[in-house]
């Protein structure tokens, strides 16, 4: 239908035999109907909204309108057009945020476990037992550790509760601890000058939280609050990666990868029970992707034990790390070949900015039958293979904020999912390591997509369709996802309800 409108309008433009003024009007129509026809096709186009949405859609809108008009006229304080770290400050002062905020997002679908937790709350929280210490490892980067002496230690070991104790400004102390486990800077442009580093410092996070999860008391705290930072975006389900690696804890207990899943399993029944409308948790067992094939034939090994065991709750397996600097998924064909036929793949593939070499990842993904693909930032760029994913309707998982902050881009009007989205590909939003650089949930990476990726003119239907293809993209059972949507519509109504409330805020 657009190229039938665009092909009127050539033709309007290139006859001569109209009147001027008839012309013009003829052109503002087709114009208009152009304009209503590539909307209507984007993500969120053809949602049907209630009386009561289209009053909701209105206030959303005026805000969006006035937020956008404000940032034509002082694009220096415009958030969605500037880099997280710098915009975060105004995001936070954004009528449109808040209302994204209260909004119900349905699931969140990628996030590595390690990095999903706001950095300000683990420093607060979980460094102040007085057997946590500081030391360097041989790279000179900072690692907690609960064990004297750690083979890992390569300097003094300091103890941190005497180091707060001990400190000047203890609120000071906190803040330089937790730059070790936060990417942000106050000129984040430097770090796009070599994202080499750039990566290599994201990867040292990991490094230093290491062994502070890798005690089970710890452990347990951590994922207790993932889950509770998810309830406080008003998301309700949620799949995400983790390793499974190794715990231990005070009686000298060593907990395999199987222990290790019935602890994250107890804690989400836990917390269910307590609240009645997140709906759970689901695990992709995450790999690096750096590993020789009899080294990924043991992790492949160990995930089909896993899934045997827990097959609705260990749904799946990826491969993770720096795809420019990692192993193809191309590599392990073999080893990949044999999976249970209840598992899935979801593989990141095609996070880079090359057209070519690692970009191919996304061919295998495919060809591997992967049930959704992580990023997916180079796929614009294959239209053989956009062209597949489209038609087998293989969801992406955007995380605008984290291609941002790993140097992929730095203006998200420019992310390649503006494509995707205008083409109303399978896409569902989500955050990747939120806690890493200091977002929360998806309310950011929303808001992102919301003003800075999405059509200036879309509006709620396009937010609403994320949600609803959060949903749609999950890995549930039948009676699962009829709860799912049972208590999605119920908050999408309350959600709805307060936004007509005069006292909504």
């Amino acid at each position: 239908m657009r190229a039938m409108l665009l092909c009127q309008l050539v033709a309007l433009l290139l006859g001569s035999s109209v009147q001027l003024g008839a012309e013009l009007q003829a052109y503002q129509t087709l114009r208009e109907r152009v304009m209503k026809a590539e909307l209507t096709a984007s993500l969120g186009g053809n949602l049907w909204l209630s009386s009561d949405e289209e009053k909701a859609n209105s206030i959303l809108m005026n805000a969006k309108r006035a937020e956008i008009a404000e940032g034509v006229k002082n694009p220096e304080k415009y958030a969605p057009a500037m880099h997280f770290f710098h915009g975060r400050q105004y995001a936070r002062q954004s009528e449109v945020f808040r209302i994204i905020q209260k909004m119900p997002k349905g699931a969140f679908l990628h996030g590595h476990n390690t990095a999903m937790v706001s950095s300000k709350w683990i420093i607060q929280n979980l460094t102040t037992t007085n057997n946590l210490y500081t030391c360097r490892d041989i790279n000179g980067v900072l690692i907690f550790t609960y064990k004297a002496n750690d083979t890992m230690c390569h300097s003094e070991e300091q103890n941190v509760c005497t180091e707060r104790i001990n400190a000047e400004d203890r609120n000071q102390y906190e803040r330089q601890l937790e730059k070790h486990i936060n990417l942000y800077t106050a000129k984040p442009e430097t770090l796009l000058v070599d994202r080499k580093k750039l990566w290599q410092r994201f990867e040292n996070i990991f490094t230093t939280v290491d062994r502070l999860y890798k005690y089970q008391p710890t452990y347990c705290l951590y994922h207790k609050r993932l889950l509770e930072e998810l309830c406080e975006d008003n998301i309700i389900y949620a799949e995400i990666r983790a390793s499974l690696s190794p715990l231990y804890d005070d009686h000298n207990r060593t907990y395999s990868a199987l222990d290790v899943a019935n602890e994250l399993e107890r804690i989400t029944e836990e917390f269910k029970a307590k609240h009645h409308d997140f709906v759970g948790l689901k695990l992709i067992y995450a790999k690096r992707n750096q590993a020789s094939e009899a080294q990924m034939a043991e992790r492949l090994k160990t995930f089909k034990q896993l899934h045997a065991a827990k097959p609705n709750f260990i749904i799946g397996f990826d491969m993770i790390g720096n795809e420019d600097s990692g192993d193809s998924i191309s590599k392990f064909l073999n080893e990949f070949s044999d999976m249970p036929s209840t598992a899935n793949f979801f593989f990141h593939a095609g996070e880079t900015n090359w057209h070519g070499r690692s970009s191919w990842n996304m061919m295998d993904a495919i060809l591997l039958n992967t049930k959704r693909i992580g990023h997916a930032f180079a796929l614009p760029k294959h239209p053989q293979l956009w062209s597949t994913i489209k038609k087998r309707n293989i969801a992406i998982e955007v995380s605008p904020l984290s291609n941002q902050v790993l140097g992929y881009l730095w203006d998200l009007r420019n992310h390649p999912a503006t494509f995707m989205i205008a083409e109303n590909f399978p896409i569902v939003i989500s955050a990747d390591d939120p806690g890493v650089w200091g977002a929360k949930g998806l309310s950011y990476d929303f808001y992102y997509a919301f003003m800075a990726m999405a059509p200036a003119e879309a509006d709620l239907r396009f937010l609403k369709q994320l949600a609803l293809n959060s949903i749609k993209y999950s890995v549930l059972t039948a009676q699962e996802r009829r709860k799912i949507n049972r208590v999605f519509q119920k908050k999408w109504r309350e959600f709805i309800a307060n936004m007509l409330n005069p006292k909504f805020n």
